[in-house]
């Protein structure tokens, strides 16, 4: 039986999306009990953090390709069921290669997942409510990036293969409900020379750079920050603070951000957003407290994210003055977040493990400053 109510169905895609976005976020506070279960150190635990964009880069295209032949509904059951399937791979992994393969098993999953869900949802809403509904997806997965650490806390004190295959189960019914969505059309493809035609547009190759900058940004926060509280004594369930404030912070700048850039323009509220994290990301080097620590991680992350939204607006206002689809952009945009996540993580990583937190968190504070450039440059 599907399910023909427009609300509920928007909802279940929001679902989807929350359940993946959790273990993506979970893994912050688990890290420095890895390293004493596993015996690893910071350069490890960068490859660990970074699994996730890399699975999430090597599935951006057969997502898309996926979309375009079996339709938005297959695509987000079979991304959330993958999810589901990492998940449990890695509640029972007792070694670091298993963790590895699992995150990025979890990587694919979520890349195909996303394309899925926000097509299906554009698609059951129609063009009068698909802002609506793709902004309700996004709030599913922030929803998930806040609770996802006090998962990871949860599998710290209880144990990971209880909590994550709890957290498996309950994405495999959220697969299932998926799976019951309407029938949409199949997303339209592009050949990949189209794609390598927008790249001659500056807004799109300035808003590919924007858009990547946060995943750079969550890379060297989960890894430098976690170990950076951890250095200063603070536990699993601070940890987890830290990381859910970014998400829950995020919730409220990020649409403000948005509609910002749509009545003032991309630069201003751009420039704004990344000198607030820069600022925050200079102050996590020099504060020496616990809780000021804390706060900056979170403030420093929720404004790192908010560029993404007026970011891909840049990269779909290039992609739509070539005569191109703005979900194109969003393909592009997946492409691209990938490998800088995956830097900023394993980057972060050898930093870290070679000079300390503070050269890591100035590599971030450098970029940050730079893409402000970058911005500062936009018509």
């Amino acid at each position: 039986m599907r399910i023909t109510n427009l609300r509920l169905a928007i909802l279940i895609c929001a679902l989807g999306a929350m359940s993946e976005s959790l273990f993506y976020t979970a893994l912050a506070p688990m890290l420095t009990t890895l390293d004493d279960e596993l015996g690893f150190k910071q350069e490890q635990a960068g490859l660990l953090v970074a699994g996730y964009a890399i699975g999430y880069w090597f599935g951006a295209y057969p997502a898309y390709r996926f979309a375009a032949r079996y339709g938005p509904r297959a695509t987000a059951v079979t991304g959330v069921a993958l999810v589901a399937i990492a998940t449990l791979g890695f509640a029972t992994g007792d070694t670091f290669p298993v963790l590895m393969v699992a995150r990025i098993l979890v990587g694919v999953g979520s890349v195909i997942a996303y394309t899925g869900l926000l097509a299906a949802a554009g698609a059951i809403a129609g063009s009068d409510q698909r802002g609506m509904a793709i902004g309700t997806v996004y709030s599913g997965s922030a929803a998930g990036s806040a609770v996802g650490p006090l998962v990871g806390t949860m599998a710290v004190e209880i144990g990971r293969g209880p909590v994550f295959a709890g957290v498996a189960a309950g994405q495999a019914i959220v697969a299932g409900l998926l799976s019951r969505l309407p029938t949409t059309p199949n997303t339209e493809h592009a050949p990949m020379r189209m794609m390598r035609h927008y790249l001659t547009s500056r807004k799109v190759r300035t808003g590919l750079w924007i858009t990547s900058v946060p995943g750079f940004a969550l890379g060297v926060l989960t890894l430098s920050g976690t170990y950076r509280l951890d250095e200063m004594g603070a536990g699993s369930s601070i940890i987890a603070i830290a990381f859910s404030g970014i998400a829950v912070i995020n919730v409220f700048v990020s649409p403000r951000i948005g509609k910002a850039s749509d009545r003032l323009g991309r630069r201003k509220p751009l420039m704004l957003a990344l000198v607030v994290a820069a600022i925050a990301v200079f102050l996590i080097v020099a504060a020496s407290f616990e809780v000021s620590t804390v706060a900056l991680i979170a403030i420093a992350g929720a404004f790192m994210l908010a560029v993404s939204g007026p970011g891909l607006a840049l990269v779909g206002d290039g992609v739509t003055e070539l005569g191109g689809d703005p979900a194109h952009g969003t393909f592009l945009m997946n492409l691209f977040w990938g490998p800088a996540a995956a830097l900023g993580a394993i980057s972060a990583g050898l930093v870290h493990g070679s000079a300390g937190a503070e050269l890591s968190l100035l590599m971030l504070a450098a970029i940050a400053v730079a893409s402000l450039i970058f911005a500062r440059r936009l018509s």
